[in-house]
């Protein structure tokens, strides 16, 4: 029988076992290669860790990735490139991700707001709740970037949007292309990072586009932490350039006590838990893949090898 090889160090590996097996793909669901044949393993998951795994698989020809992205994968010198390679962005990873993005939103906008803040006073006084919203800029309109936009327009929100391809989106104001991004930064009060990680885009989050922002500006970084320039922002917030950040990625995954960051008044970090994964919802949402994979149907969150995302 033909095996689908999860990689041992996925989040909750053996219930993410446990119900890919329930959903009878017709496969043999294996955590080790202790034992089975290599030659039988056709489908890969993987979160992190690759370069040993596909090494040892000849006849790979569907690899599942845990999570949106692919940098680490891409990059694997050892990954041939005739093997179909898929996010495994599945409706509950973008839920997930889009409500961090939006609950980081209108918190940062309701503590803007004197009128909402508690007071203990004995006299009444009367109160304008309403506020104009501040304009929102999604870098990256992929499935995550889509799905907070439909949030953050259905709450009122005026939202643009920066890709570097051209192609039919939701919103009607995309930038679009390097050239466009000075356009799109000017446009932006709250600027969102959901980009993938590619040679193009390290570092974009610097001093050139935090210039091109509105005075006051906001950060929020959903994507990884080599997009930011962590220096370029610690200067942006110190003359008041940006008013702040929200950082659920940095450059050191989990950062020492000691880190810069940690006791910024100006920047919130959270422990990367914008895409947290779920086992359960990660598996049906295989079998899906799987089954369209072998049916010759195209593929949601298919990546293109030469885009690199």
């Amino acid at each position: 029988m033909k095996l689908i090889l999860l990689h041992p160090e996925i989040p909750q590996a053996l219930k993410f076992q446990t119900s890919l097996k329930a959903q009878n793909t017709g496969f043999r669901v294996v955590i080790s290669l202790d034992n089975v044949a290599p030659e039988l393993v056709e489908v890969a998951i993987i979160w992190l860790t690759v370069q040993d795994y596909l090494q040892r698989l000849p006849n790979l020809k569907l690899l599942l990735i845990c999570g949106s992205g692919v940098d680490h994968i891409i990059n694997a010198k050892s990954l041939p490139r005739h093997i179909s390679l898929v996010r495994l962005v599945d409706p509950y990873l973008r839920n997930h991700f889009s409500d961090y993005v939006v609950k980081t939103i209108v918190q940062h906008v309701l503590s803007k707001e004197e009128p909402l803040r508690s007071k203990c006073t004995s006299h009444w006084t009367g109160g304008n709740l309403v506020f104009p919203l501040p304009k929102v800029g999604l870098m990256g309109l992929g499935l995550v970037g889509e799905a907070t936009a439909i949030k953050l327009v259905a709450m009122g929100f005026d939202v643009c949007g920066w890709v570097r391809t051209s192609r039919p989106r939701i919103l009607p104001e995309v930038y679009v292309e390097k050239e466009a991004l000075g356009d799109f930064a000017q446009q932006s009060e709250i600027i969102v990072c959901q980009l993938p990680l590619t040679k193009d885009t390290v570092g974009i989050l610097n001093t050139r586009l935090f210039a091109q922002l509105p005075r006051g500006a906001y950060l929020v970084n959903v994507a990884r932490g080599a997009h930011l320039n962590e220096a370029d922002l610690l200067s942006a917030l110190d003359t008041c350039q940006l008013s702040g950040a929200c950082l659920d990625v940095i450059n050191e995954e989990i950062p020492p006590a000691n880190h810069r960051f940690g006791s910024h008044p100006k920047i919130t970090l959270t422990p990367h838990i914008a895409g947290t994964l779920e086992p359960e919802q990660q598996a049906i949402y295989s079998a899906k893949i799987i089954a369209c994979y072998y049916r010759g149907e195209s593929l949601a969150g298919i990546v293109d090898y030469h885009a690199c995302y």
